[in-house]
C-alpha cells in the first residue's frame, strides 16, 4: 500500500544499498495510527448499529394489529359514515 522508503547514497552516488531499502518507520507508525483509529471507528459504528437494530414485534402485536386491520376492512363505509354522536338514552 504505501512504498515510500528511505534510502541512504552509497559512495559512488547511486541510491540503492547493500542490504536493501530501509523502511520509513515514522511512516510505519503513521499507518499504523491511521489502521487503530478505522478499526475504533468501525468497531463504534458497529455498536451503534447493533444498538439500532430493529427488533421483531412479538406475535400478539402483529396479530391483533392485523385484526384491527380485518375489522375495519369488514365494517367498511358503516363505520366511517357516522357523523352525528351518539347520545345515551336513558
Amino acid at each position: 500500500m504505501y512504498s515510500y522508503t528511505i534510502t541512504e547514497g552509497s559512495k559512488d552516488g547511486s541510491k540503492a544499498r547493500e542490504g536493501g531499502d530501509v523502511l520509513n518507520y515514522y511512516l510505519a507508525e503513521q499507518i499504523a495510527k491511521d489502521r487503530l483509529y478505522e478499526a475504533r471507528t468501525m468497531a463504534a459504528q458497529g455498536r451503534l448499529m447493533d444498538k439500532a437494530r430493529i427488533k421483531p414485534e412479538p406475535l400478539r402485536v402483529t396479530l391483533g394489529l392485523a385484526l384491527i386491520r380485518l375489522g375495519r376492512s369488514l365494517a367498511g363505509q358503516a363505520a366511517t359514515g357516522t357523523t352525528r354522536p351518539r347520545r345515551a338514552t336513558a
